[in-house]
């Protein structure tokens, strides 16, 4: 499990930093060609905004799932014993998959929808409709990321294992490796 959670791991953050990459060329390029030659990229703004934003902004939430990066509350669970917080730690995980599924099945429903009217940028005729698959394909890998999460916990009792490392993950933000 560590060996897929390190490959996936390695997967998003490749795809998202090129995405970051040739977005920023994109920019700087348009932004010259504005300047210097009085002649702009066509739909710069409307790609940026449509299609390298999103792919940035949703494949960076099971990049964050998988790191351990999610803003969570510990009250309880720091306090319980180790079998109660990984009953609650379980727990939780079920109910983010579910809540993951829901939100790819409204993905999906959307993006179906928006095939059908073969969906544009704003008044540009850039299409926009192949993006919006992308949130039901990360809300499904979300979602098989809490399962996976749910399956550590129930084969080492261990409620707080990085699947990336296979470590123990701190809660401190001395004990954090940049």
């Amino acid at each position: 499990m560590v060996k897929f959670s390190e490959g996936l791991n390695k997967c998003l953050t490749v795809v998202t930093a090129a995405a970051v990459i040739i977005m920023m060329v994109q920019i700087v390029v348009h932004a010259l060609m504005r300047s210097l030659f009085d002649a702009p990229i066509y739909g710069t703004n409307e790609i940026v905004e449509y299609w390298y934003l999103p792919v940035v902004a949703l494949l960076g939430i099971p990049a964050a799932q998988l790191q351990k990066e999610h803003i969570t509350v510990t009250m309880v669970t720091e306090r319980a014993h180790s079998s109660t917080a990984s009953v609650f730690k379980i727990f939780a995980c079920f109910l983010g998959a579910l809540v993951s599924i829901a939100f790819a099945w409204f993905g999906l429903m959307k993006a179906l929808e928006n095939m059908a009217i073969g969906s544009t940028a704003d008044v540009s005729d850039i299409i926009t409709w192949p993006v919006y698959f992308l949130v039901p394909i990360v809300f499904v890998l979300l979602a098989a990321l809490y399962v996976l999460d749910a399956l550590v916990i129930v084969r080492t009792g261990e409620p707080d294992l990085d699947l990336v490392t296979g470590r123990p993950v701190g809660h401190d933000v001395d004990s954090r490796a940049y």
